[in-house]
């Protein structure tokens, strides 16, 4: 009973003295100015935790009255094994404390007031900080512009304006910077990854000739299935386990061809018929555009296919993304998913980006090369014949990449022949 009667008067009278500050301080924010800055510190000092230092988090009150922050006081007596309190040091019987609502509304209605907020001052005269000085790079006071007489001095608003237009500029300057360097870093990669393989070549051929004797190249016996046959054709077989990439088998995929093109029955070549054939309208399907898709995906790793496109007038090649438009007409571009190759009048060659690079064959142009490397986000296409290249496309790839084909109209006879892939073991395939 004794005990519950001291917890009812510490309640009590802990309530009342607070009331009483609270009174007290509430008087000295009213009178308090901007310029009393005294009496604003001395106001927020109170209310700031001994331990912490930081504003009242769910203060509580000891039976001594003095103030600390829940965690705080909880925190230092784990730490010194001792009940008192840190600040006059008188024991606190059985860890009692009691919540002090009071204080902490106090405070949650005060650290937010414009008077108790620091404000950036000269160092100088003193003032609020409200300007900024251009050819000195640092904020400035009113005053600081009357002395120079200097027309480097702006609001602080609009030099923030500016300087964010300028760090723009420079972001996007280190952007393009950086995909320029990720594009260089690519093709050095590649350049040592067929060194590489080069190398184990090279390696390959001299263990060879190591196993071979001095009788071997003297014997008239020589033995005509090893050293007389198709030399060509077994090298390269050796050789092909180490190209990166090697020539890969596409094939196409008809759920996706326009109903008037006709596939070879192989799937490696499509040609334009003249009767449009009645097949369903699924949604892979294209509907305006003759064109059809190769039937594997890609969604990593480097690949490389040849299209043969000799003796025809026009045709569109290239690498298209799974979500593109195959209904109706759509702009042929990398920002819808295309990323293409088209010929047009026999001589007209034109990569489709934005903006487009057109040029004119001097020569014949029989097959082309199309080579994507999907994590170094890269299409470019080559004469297959000698390799020289004709354009690149960089970009960022998401989503899966499918090869696209498109012979074009037939043109009564004039454009009739096929685009055939070139088979990665020579066989060709011709209409059926």
């Amino acid at each position: 009973m004794e005990k519950q009667k001291s917890d009812r008067s510490l309640n009590s009278s802990s309530k009342a003295s607070l009331n009483v500050n609270l009174k007290d301080m509430g008087k000295m924010v009213t009178y308090s100015t901007p310029n009393n800055k005294a009496n604003i510190e001395d106001v927020t000092k109170e209310l700031h935790c001994q331990l912490c230092h930081e504003w009242f988090t769910k203060p509580v009150m000891l039976t001594c009255s003095h103030n600390f922050c829940k965690a705080c006081i909880e925190k230092s007596w784990r730490h010194h094994q001792k009940t008192v309190c840190p600040e006059c040091l008188i024991p606190c019987q059985s860890k009692n404390f009691i919540p002090n609502t009071v204080l902490e509304r106090l405070v949650m209605r005060l650290k937010d007031m414009p008077l108790t907020q620091a404000q950036p001052q000269c160092p100088e005269h003193g003032e609020n900080l409200k300007l900024f000085n251009k050819q000195e790079g640092k904020l400035a006071c009113f005053q600081c512009k009357d002395i120079r007489h200097s027309q480097e001095f702006m609001q602080i608003t609009e030099a923030v304006q500016i300087y964010t237009g300028k760090l723009t500029t420079k972001q996007t300057q280190v952007e393009a910077s950086l995909k320029e360097l990720q594009r260089l870093k690519s093709v050095q990669e590649e350049a040592i990854c067929a060194h590489k393989d080069i190398k184990a070549f090279l390696g390959s051929l001299e263990k060879g000739i190591e196993v071979l004797t001095p009788r071997d190249f003297n014997s008239r016996d020589l033995n005509l299935g090893k050293f007389k046959g198709p030399i060509q054709y077994m090298t390269w077989k050796e050789m092909q386990a180490i190209l990166c990439p090697g020539l890969c088998l596409i094939t196409l995929d008809p759920l996706t061809a326009h109903p008037n093109l006709v596939i070879s029955e192989d799937r490696t070549s499509v040609w334009h018929g003249d009767v449009k054939q009645m097949i369903p309208d699924n949604p892979e399907r294209f509907d305006s555009s003759v064109a059809v898709l190769g039937i594997e995906g890609y969604t990593n790793g480097k690949w490389y296919w040849e299209v043969e496109v000799a003796r025809k007038t026009k045709w569109t090649v290239g690498v298209v993304r799974e979500s593109i438009n195959r209904k109706g007409c759509c702009p042929l571009t990398p920002m819808d998913g295309f990323w293409l190759l088209r010929l047009r009048n026999s001589i007209e060659l034109k990569a489709l980006d934005v903006p487009s690079f057109g040029m004119v064959l001097q020569n014949t142009l029989s097959k082309v090369g199309i080579y994507l490397d999907y994590d170094g986000g890269q299409v470019s296409f080559y004469n297959a014949e000698d390799m020289s290249h004709i354009y690149t496309f960089s970009s960022t790839f998401t989503e899966k990449l499918f090869p696209y084909f498109c012979p074009c109209l037939n043109d009564s006879g004039d454009n009739i022949e096929p685009l055939s892939i070139i088979h990665p073991f020579g066989i060709s395939s011709d209409k059926q």
